[in-house]
């Protein structure tokens, strides 16, 4: 298939998903699992269930569970070689499922959605996704509320190259 100049579209997605699947203590908050009693299985499981390319929750979802979207926007088109992509991962967690078990995540403090958060940020702040550029935040915020959702915003800036040289 031939590239395209928003081939990022998908491709930085299907990236930052896959990094955080394959993270056992992302997996094992996601999934309220002890790290060490986290299987195969279940890496395939938030895969089908907590992790997607795109932000929605159906105003009828009334699971206790959190989930994590990866989106991305083309910020800017320089020319036809550089442009300026910014990558949105989101961290959502339903009001009742907040609470971190002690007894599980021995040692850990705050709430799962912030927990998530920050193990979803040490392994893509500094990745280097397609292109030249490296994944760096720029900011996380608090968004309003879907449903009984809390929800944390994390923006990554990265500068990336087109791949192709000419465009008809």
């Amino acid at each position: 298939m031939d590239k395209t100049f928003l081939d990022q579209l998908v491709d930085f997605p299907a990236q930052v998903i896959s990094k955080i699947a394959s993270d056992k203590m992302c997996v094992a908050l996601l999934l309220n699992k002890a790290v060490d009693s986290v299987t195969e299985d279940d890496f395939d499981t938030v895969l089908q269930n907590n992790l997607f390319n795109y932000q929605y929750v159906d105003d009828t979802t009334r699971e206790t569970t959190a989930y994590v979207w990866a989106e991305v926007d083309v910020k800017r088109v320089q020319n036809q070689k550089i442009k300026d992509v910014t990558v949105y991962v989101t961290v959502a967690c339903h009001k009742n499922y907040m609470k971190i078990e002690t007894n599980i995540f021995k040692g850990l403090q705050g709430n799962r959605r912030d927990n998530i958060t920050r193990y979803v940020d040490k392994i893509l702040n500094g990745t280097v996704l397609m292109g030249l550029g490296h994944l760096t935040l720029s900011s996380v915020r608090t968004l309003t509320t879907i449903n009984g959702f809390t929800i944390k915003e994390l923006t990554y800036t990265v500068p990336d190259y087109n791949l192709k040289d000419n465009i008809a």
